[in-house]
């Protein structure tokens, strides 16, 4: 989950919910009421920017959870190209009913792929098709909407359609999510939620919560960026349990940008000088304009976090 934060922060992060319009706030309505994280993409809005634009060519939009099941095996499994065919993306990680955790990726796409789809192995649950996509792998794919599309293990295509058919109900029935949810801007391009876990609840869901320092220290948080051709303006917004917390927060976040300038070139020293950190009260906000070069430096271990 840090590689995930790290990157939807480097590259986004940094009205009420029914005023939210973009393609990827449809998606949002498939995601578990026990998400405990969620977030998602509207790439529609981000074609012409160069962040964007320099990480797809260098292959990192899709890379951030890794592993041989991970978001980028399942695009290349379903021949989708990510330019031409990937309108919108949401992602959730939940905990189930049986105490364990799960993670859900859905696709809202420009296509129907359900022929091709129909060309793998498939069984029924709840009168919608599952559908295999790898022989020997539990990744399997299913169809929301003739365009809407979920992926991830058995039992988390199966969690989508739990929801879809209101046996679970979704992450717009959990009173907190939605409230975190609603604060994000109607343009904002890319946008994430979460309520971390304890260390001793993701211990005992094998959730694979994050050991950030930073990140564990907050209650909730969300982010969200707005691209403009060259860059993406990010902010962060997150929640501690007290004041003082917010206050040790942000002055870690202050140590860690003033030794990664340290350790940075002018361009990159002087890029850092535009990150603003505040904290009022509980809460702590982070300012910062991303570009293409920042990516590149993260990629390149020069930024030391």
């Amino acid at each position: 989950m840090k590689k995930l934060l790290i990157l939807l922060t480097l590259f986004a992060g940094l009205l009420s919910l029914d005023a939210r319009a973009d393609a990827s706030s449809q998606l949002v309505k498939y995601l578990p009421r026990n998400s405990f994280l969620i977030a998602g993409a509207d790439f529609t809005e981000l074609q012409n920017n160069e962040v964007y634009l320099s990480m797809e060519q260098n292959n990192q939009i899709w890379s951030y959870d890794g592993g041989t099941d991970g978001v980028g095996e399942y695009v290349k499994l379903l021949n989708l190209d990510t330019r031409k065919d990937i309108q919108s993306f949401a992602f959730s990680k939940y905990l189930n009913n049986y105490g364990g955790s799960g993670k859900v990726h859905i696709f809202s796409l420009k296509r129907d792929l359900t022929k091709e789809l129909s060309a793998n192995a498939s069984n029924s649950y709840l009168a919608v098709a599952l559908y295999r996509i790898s022989p020997d792998r539990d990744m399997y794919a299913v169809m929301l909407t003739p365009t809407t599309i979920a992926v991830g293990g058995l039992n988390e295509v199966k969690m989508a359609v739990d929801v879809l058919r209101s046996k679970v109900p979704s992450m717009l029935e959990n009173a907190t999510l939605t409230s975190l949810y609603g604060k994000i801007p109607a343009r904002a391009a890319i946008w994430g939620v979460s309520i971390p876990l304890s260390r001793r609840k993701a211990a005992d869901a094998d959730a694979k919560q994050t050991t950030n320092s930073i990140i564990s220290g907050f209650q909730n948080y969300y982010f969200y960026g707005t691209p403009t051709k060259a860059a993406t303006r990010t902010q962060f917004f997150g929640q501690t349990e007290d004041e003082k917390q917010a206050a040790l927060i942000s002055s870690f976040m202050i140590g860690t940008l003033l030794v990664t300038k340290l350790r940075a070139d002018e361009t990159l020293g002087e890029m850092l000088d535009q990150v603003d950190v505040q904290h009022e009260g509980n809460s702590v906000h982070v300012t910062m304009v991303i570009t293409k070069e920042m990516v590149d430096a993260y990629y390149k271990g020069k930024l030391g976090f």
